[in-house]
């Protein structure tokens, strides 16, 4: 009871210095809410990048850093990565540290970067770019493609998500079984 009156005595009676208009209140609430919060769910290190309402990628990580401007996300020490298609797991990758644009859901994969698909095919490379509007992958560095029997070394790349429809650049060499 007395702690009750003390508590109720201290919250009506506070000095002037420390009170603040309502306006002041209000205006330090809206500095504390994000307006335009990027359209994803932080559970644990997980990110859901959700476009048109459907699961796109997800990335699990130790170190998750929102940029300033909440346009762009790190992802550091990537314990999983996947990107789906018509809500299904398609793609498996691996890297070092991705950046994730959480407005147009692009992804720069940086770092010992391996991407996997379900029939086994995989594309290895330091640098490689997720472009969400047009489902593809790309990169202009030395990348290491495995397509069925075929192993192909070369300078640059893009391709679709399945990798069926790949443009490789500047020399490229391709092995395969005959």
């Amino acid at each position: 009871m007395i702690i009750g009156v003390i508590l109720f005595y201290n919250f009506f009676n506070r000095l002037p210095e420390e009170t603040m208009s309502p306006e002041e209140a209000i205006e330090q609430v809206q500095d504390d809410i994000i307006v335009d919060e990027p359209p994803v769910r932080i559970e644990g290190g997980k990110v859901l990048g959700i476009k048109n309402e459907k699961k796109e990628w997800l990335i699990e990580a130790e170190k998750v850093s929102i940029a300033e401007d909440r346009q762009n996300t790190l992802f550091e020490d990537i314990k999983q990565m996947i990107i789906y298609k018509n809500e299904e797991p398609n793609l498996t990758i691996s890297a070092d540290t991705s950046i994730a644009n959480m407005q147009s859901k692009d992804i720069e994969l940086n770092g010992n970067v391996v991407i996997s698909n379900e029939n086994g095919d995989s594309l290895k490379g330091e640098k490689v770019l997720w472009h969400s509007e047009e489902q593809r992958l790309s990169s202009n560095d030395k990348v290491e493609l495995q397509v069925d029997d075929k192993y192909i070394v070369a300078g640059g790349i893009s391709t679709n998500m399945e990798m069926t429809q790949i443009e490789l650049t500047d020399r490229v060499t391709v092995t395969m079984k005959l």
